[in-house]
């Protein structure tokens, strides 16, 4: 929302409103939103409600510098201005190089999909107004798509057909509610079993859970009942953060997923927060978690003969952790404490086990058992692990015990591994190619 308390920044420092999130949108290949503020120099008209969210048509063009491809128009204020406020606010995007989602100058516009490319992929946009106070589209009228069961079920199935993923943007729902919000999950559960890959709902001004549902064809579909606001003036409970949905998709449907959270500083110039760690089964990708979105086949694992390893050996796999293209014997094991000058700064209580030895990961040439890199003392012993490309994927058990406490991946940095942080609680360290890209990837399965 560009309009009302965020005008006057979006007037005077344009590059100050989303230079927190730019980062995050420019390096997505495709990136959307619900515009709440409607593009336009008309007047508010009252019989429109009190909240005048109008904004400058120019301000376009800090959405675009921003790093959006398209807004979605279909919400209860794209006609606070009137019967031409969707035609202004078209106008405005398309000269900032923007396309518009949910709207048009007759029906059959507004509801059809807006299709997009990225990567080979063609990827189809939708958007409905489900609070039953947008401007709708008539005949010989302007205006947005509005809720209709019957409406959707076609746009929906159309995008199908003509698109590998399909999105669908859906606003309503009850304002400030924390909490799933009911309705939409239902909503978007029908829009699921229609076709749609991802549904993310913007009415209720606050962030609420995202959800997994099943889709059609076997496919799983993301729900958001709501992202919250990225961008508003609103300073009830919960209104000044909001999250950034970031999805990972092939001609499959969604493959994985990730949440960020943004908030508003007083000013209302949007920062980034952090991406938050997966509560469901994982998979690390470019150093960062990701929640999967759905089961994934891992690689097989063959169990390596080793007799006559100088320590006790717990877990050993055969893989390409360094991602050079040969083959290495990842191997942790536990062995007699050796005072070194690093560990001599540790307590030894921290690092020894009641039988008096320390844990250690190493990586050993497979045909001759050669040193190739081993981990100095390790404060998390690690239970379990895959050899994957470029990377390990562990399970870490206590210091005196052999249940799996947590897990968590090792990116392998040239000269040794960098760990990304721990996921609480049990789960089993794989490999699978889950970006496509030919690379066995790090993931956690069976967590819990």
């Amino acid at each position: 929302m560009l309009g009302r308390g965020v005008a006057s920044l979006a007037a005077h420092r344009p590059a100050a409103v989303l230079a927190g999130v730019a980062v995050h949108l420019q390096a997505a290949d495709l990136a959307v939103a619900n515009l709440e503020s409607p593009l336009t120099t008309r007047p508010h008209l009252l019989g429109h409600g009190p909240n005048a969210l109008e904004a400058r048509p120019a301000t376009a063009r800090i959405l675009a510098a921003a790093g959006f491809d398209a807004l979605a128009l279909a919400n209860n204020h794209a006609g606070d201005a009137g019967p031409q406020t969707v035609p202004d606010t078209l106008r405005a995007l398309h000269r900032a190089g923007l396309r518009a989602i949910g709207a048009g100058a007759t029906p059959a516009a507004a509801f059809a999909p807006v299709v997009l490319t990225a990567r080979g992929l063609r990827i189809a946009f939708l958007s409905f107004d489900d609070t039953g106070e947008g401007p709708r589209a008539g005949p010989s009228r302007p205006g947005v798509a509005w809720w209709s069961a019957a409406r959707a079920r076609a746009a929906v199935r159309r995008a199908r057909v003509e698109a590998d993923v399909v999105v669908v943007g859906l606003h309503g729902g009850s304002d400030y509610e924390p909490t799933t919000d009911p309705w939409l999950l239902h909503l978007g559960r029908l829009l699921a079993g229609w076709g749609a890959d991802v549904v993310w709902g913007t009415g209720p001004h606050v962030v609420q859970p995202v959800e997994l549902v099943h889709g059609a064809g076997g496919r799983t579909a993301v729900v958001a009942t709501s992202l919250g606001n990225l961008l508003f003036d609103q300073h009830i409970p919960g209104t000044r953060t909001g999250a950034l949905l970031e999805v990972l998709a092939g001609r499959d449907g969604v493959r994985a997923y990730r949440v960020g959270s943004t908030r508003q500083e007083p000013s209302n110039a949007v920062d980034f927060g952090q991406w938050a760690l997966p509560h469901r089964d994982a998979v690390a990708l470019g150093g960062e978690w990701w929640s999967l979105a759905r089961p994934v086949p891992s690689a097989p694992a063959a169990a390596p003969e080793l007799r006559g390893f100088p320590g006790r050996v717990v877990a050993a796999a055969v893989g390409d952790p360094e991602g050079n293209g040969t083959q290495q014997l990842a191997v942790s094991f536990w062995r007699p404490y050796r005072r070194t000058d690093v560990n001599a700064l540790l307590p030894r209580s921290s690092l020894v086990n009641r039988a008096g030895l320390t844990a250690h990961v190493g990586l050993y040439r497979p045909r001759d058992r050669a040193e190739l890199w081993v981990a100095g003392t390790l404060l998390r012993p690690v239970q379990r692990l895959a050899a994957c490309d470029g990377a390990l994927a562990v399970a870490y058990s206590s210091l005196n015990g052999e249940t799996v406490v947590a897990t968590g991946a090792w990116q392998w940095r040239g000269f040794g591994f960098s760990p990304l942080p721990s996921l609480a609680g049990a789960g089993v360290p794989a490999c699978a190619d889950v970006d496509g890209d030919g690379r066995l990837d790090p993931v956690i399965l069976r967590r819990r």
